[in-house]
């Protein structure tokens, strides 16, 4: 069963090279739809006003796009296409366990020009929960295989995880951050939900999406790239936001901007890196 699983993995990944290929051609229905590319300050910070005192500098209507929870074989290509056909581009925040599991799509993702952080390995709802040990080895494998995705391939064995870290569910803790600050990684909440890992339609999404993000005015989004209501509700949601005048913003770290031809930033956390650090960032 295991043989015939891995089989029906690989054919959809195949399946999905061939959409790719097909919408590299796609022609923006407005070139200026994504504003500009959002540096990140090196100096580690704690974004989204959902959680924290602070969010990214955006300006008035304007939006980062973020998606959680993949890549999946059968979403994350649909919503690739979607951003192709917008020409925006976006956060992945990835988790280690599906990277493992598919390489190529992290691979195609980066290969996009999007920008590529994480989300543990196996996407625990509530890191406080585990273990210290535990806890910072989810993060740090997370980081990791995510990496060695990234390293499997030569067009994009020169691409670094970024720096920028969200926690599942959520669910932060003051000494988490704390030492993810230690590594030099940001922590990344949000200010507009979308509530698409809700059991609702695509619809549904589309209206909460664009209800939230009217009440914020824009920053960061978050989305799933491992549910198909938010593969169906994402070109609505981006052309309803063009059409009221918002742009897109694309967070890039600041080591990137000082290398030209990478997409990424931040080498790959030390997988024994399990000592507790203390700091002051909140």
């Amino acid at each position: 069963m295991r043989g015939a699983k891995c089989l029906v993995q690989a054919g959809l990944v195949w399946l999905a090279l061939i959409s790719w290929a097909d919408s590299a051609n796609a022609t923006c229905p407005d070139p200026d739809f994504q504003s500009r590319t959002l540096i990140i300050p090196a100096k580690v910070q704690s974004y989204g006003t959902m959680q924290y005192a602070r969010s990214v500098d955006v300006s008035d209507k304007e939006v980062v796009l973020t998606f959680d929870d993949g890549p999946d074989p059968v979403v994350t290509p649909q919503i690739l296409d979607t951003l192709d056909r917008f020409c925006v581009k976006a956060t992945f925040f990835m988790t280690g366990l599906r990277a493992e599991r598919y390489p190529a799509l992290v691979q195609e993702v980066a290969r996009r020009g999007h920008t590529i952080a994480s989300h543990s390995y196996s996407h625990p709802n509530n890191l406080r929960r585990l273990g210290w040990n535990a806890a910072t080895r989810q993060i740090t494998r997370g980081i990791n295989e995510i990496q060695a995705a990234l390293d499997a391939h030569d067009d994009t064995s020169d691409m670094r995880v970024a720096p920028f870290f969200r926690f599942p569910g959520l669910n932060h803790s003051t000494g988490l951050r704390g030492w993810l600050a230690n590594q030099n990684i940001s922590t990344f909440s949000c200010d507009a939900g979308t509530d698409d890992w809700r059991r609702i339609a695509a619809s549904t999404v589309t209206y909460r999406a664009l209800r939230n993000i009217r009440s914020t005015r824009g920053g960061i989004v978050i989305f799933h790239d491992t549910k198909p209501r938010t593969a169906a509700a994402l070109p609505h949601v981006l052309q309803r936001l063009q059409n009221e005048g918002y742009h897109i913003a694309h967070m890039l770290p600041e080591r990137d901007a000082r290398t030209p031809g990478t997409t990424l930033a931040a080498a790959p956390l030390d997988r024994q890196a399990d000592t507790p650090l203390r700091s002051t960032h909140d």
